[in-house]
């Protein structure tokens, strides 16, 4: 599988709101704390771009599991 490119998303908007209701993806919303409380996507985990590297193993579940990230509104 090619790695998706930032232009197109890997999984489209109608897939992810499908799937929201299922257990098989990790959700990670990669703004501040202060924007994840303003608003985020249900159940989505609050892990900002800056601390992947240094927190990703710690609030991530498995390293094999399926992870949607975003960065903005759920529209």
């Amino acid at each position: 599988m090619a790695a998706a490119s930032f232009d197109e998303p890997a999984i489209s908007r109608e897939e992810l709101r499908d799937r929201l209701q299922t257990a098989s993806l990790t959700i990670i919303d990669v703004l501040s704390p202060e924007s994840y409380a303003m608003g985020h996507i249900p159940g989505a985990i609050n892990l900002p771009l800056e601390s992947i590297s240094s927190r990703a193993r710690e609030v991530l579940p498995k390293s094999n599991a399926e992870i949607v990230a975003y960065c903005g509104a759920f529209t």
